[in-house]
């Protein structure tokens, strides 16, 4: 009795063709752990090459392995896709934050750039009306360097400016200096309040894709800063 293998041999013949295309439009790993399509249909070829022609594979077995590799080629094309989307997400992210060099940041801190001949801006949040307001500034070494009573101020954003002059009127050098800003309400009670500077961002540094800002001579992350000006 003659046993035919042709349509074994056409299957086998269609898988190797589907092999080539799929070694062609995929990029080997060189993980020898993982099993791409290639491998999948290597070794599904190998296995009906070596099959018994006398008990060839079960056709529901053979339709469940190239279900088996469906799945595994929808999962490698959706791999690839997502792997896209966050290149092109991140490639965005940093033409979005180059940006932003050149605008001004405002960020929480209690120290201010004082540019010599300029003024430097003081931004305070109160948490309710206040009939004193005093303004401590002080020097990189700790020094006082002038005192000033801002009078009464109401609640929420309220902004101060220094002229950059000490308490003798004396003009003080470029640098960066500490602002502590106290104040107290009708009853002689402190009234909270957080301070905020303003400072051109210079530039922006990514650390593993995430962007830091540096501004004022400060490097500060996203949440650090409450406003973006032009």
């Amino acid at each position: 009795m003659t046993i035919s293998t042709a349509p074994v041999s056409s299957t086998i013949s269609q898988i190797q063709s589907a092999a080539t295309a799929a070694q062609q439009k995929t990029t080997p790993t060189n993980d020898p752990s993982q099993l791409g399509e290639t491998d999948f249909l290597k070794l599904l070829t190998t296995q009906l090459q070596n099959q018994d022609p006398t008990q060839p594979m079960d056709n529901t077995a053979m339709i469940a392995q190239l279900a088996q590799f469906s799945a595994l080629e929808q999962m490698t094309n959706m791999n690839t896709t997502l792997t896209s989307m966050l290149t092109q997400q991140g490639t965005s992210l940093e033409t979005n934050a180059a940006s932003m060099v050149g605008k001004t940041a405002v960020f929480t801190t209690d120290q201010v750039g004082l540019t010599q001949g300029a003024n430097a801006t003081v931004v305070a949040n109160l948490s309710g009306p206040a009939t004193n307001v005093n303004m401590v500034i002080q020097d990189s070494n700790g020094n006082t360097v002038r005192t000033v009573g801002l009078g009464a101020c109401p609640s929420g954003s309220n902004t101060f400016t220094w002229d950059g002059k000490d308490g003798s009127g004396n003009q003080e050098p470029t640098g960066t200096y500490t602002v502590q800003l106290s104040a107290t309400d009708i009853n002689g009670n402190a009234v909270s309040l957080t301070q905020s500077g303003s400072a051109p961002i210079t530039a922006v540094v990514f650390n593993n894709g995430t962007p830091s800002f540096v501004a004022g001579g400060t490097t500060l992350q996203l949440s650090d800063i409450s406003e973006i000006d032009q």
